[in-house]
């Protein structure tokens, strides 16, 4: 989700600035999983409903602290949901804080501490464990994307022209590279980036590419598979889709489609994927021995053994998605 909105036009991704591209009346549009994801034991729920929109967007960044949830929103809320279940509604939580409209965008956590990126207020902030906030990080024009690199406690961002490297401590940040990216992902390897209708794979030390999806159109967050997942990253699209790209050989596999405005994805600790939709958070859950955390919470495996899914999804032939 950004600034920068990729569009199919007559086979041709252009772009957008105004970061606000509706994609059509499609609020009220059902993410659907395919028969073979369905067959290979993943499942959807709705974490929350009835978020604010602006356009086609709403909320955005997710992040955890204990069993609380914080969320924004385009509009520029941030709201904290009490736990993490399914079922839950946005208009029935209190606003934490407002930011501003496109001010609370991306979320990130180092540790226990929380950064958000707000593309009006041109930088990224520390909040608050109750969403307010705490203090100025960095300035950065149109700061959007943020991602978390585990190895060093830093911070990537993306604002739709770079992607800069944040040191939240120091407040201090360089520049990794010029894609201009919106949606961020990294194993603390390789740093994952939505650039032009691509996800592009960069060496974190070394700077140069070394992946590349082939394309996918409107492509926005992603998120790296694990277990019978591992090989594999899970994009997030705007225009209403959940694709799956082997890492070897760049094949696409739909996962789910028919939903409203996809935006940035997160990893929820339980090794589930929480995935924006235009006014609500959709909950993928993987089948038995999949997960999206390389360390899910104790538990997890055993909870996701219990309700009984296949495992099916090592069947699944991957291909080339039609360009």
């Amino acid at each position: 989700m950004q600034q920068r909105r990729f569009l199919s036009l007559l086979g041709v991704a252009a772009l957008t600035i105004a970061g606000t591209l509706s994609l059509g009346n499609r609020a009220n549009a059902q993410l659907t999983l395919t028969g073979a994801a369905a067959t290979a034991g993943f499942t959807l729920s709705t974490f929350a409903d009835n978020f604010p929109t602006e356009g086609a967007i709403g909320p955005l960044g997710i992040a955890f602290n204990g069993g609380h949830v914080l969320v924004s929103d385009y509009p520029g809320n941030v709201r904290v949901f009490p736990t993490d279940t399914d079922g839950q509604h946005a208009n029935t939580i209190a606003v934490a804080q407002n930011y501003g409209a496109h001010a609370a965008v991306g979320m990130a956590t180092v540790g226990s501490s929380i950064y958000m990126t707000g593309q009006s207020s041109n930088g990224v902030v520390q909040l608050n464990a109750d969403g307010t906030f705490n203090q100025n990080i960095v300035s950065y024009s149109s700061a959007t994307g943020i991602i978390a690199n585990p190895t060093n406690g830093h911070l990537f961002v993306s604002n739709g022209s770079n992607i800069i490297d944040v040191d939240p401590i120091a407040k201090t940040s360089t520049v990794f590279n010029g894609a201009g990216a919106d949606g961020l992902s990294t194993d603390g390897t390789t740093l994952y980036a939505a650039v032009s209708g691509h996800v592009f794979g960069y060496d974190i030390v070394s700077k140069n590419q070394v992946f590349d999806s082939g394309f996918i159109s409107t492509v926005d967050g992603t998120a790296l598979g694990f277990g019978s997942l591992a090989g594999n990253i899970f994009a997030n699209t705007n225009d209403g889709r959940i694709v799956e790209v082997n890492l070897s050989n760049s094949a696409q596999t739909l996962i789910a489609s028919g939903g409203s405005r996809g935006d940035f994805v997160t990893v929820d600790p339980n090794g589930t994927l929480l995935i924006t939709q235009t006014s609500s958070i959709v909950r993928l859950t993987p089948g038995a021995g999949g997960s999206f955390s390389s360390t899910p919470e104790p538990g997890t495996v055993g909870l996701l053994l219990a309700s009984g899914l296949s495992g099916a999804g090592l069947l699944l032939r991957r291909r080339r998605a039609r360009k």
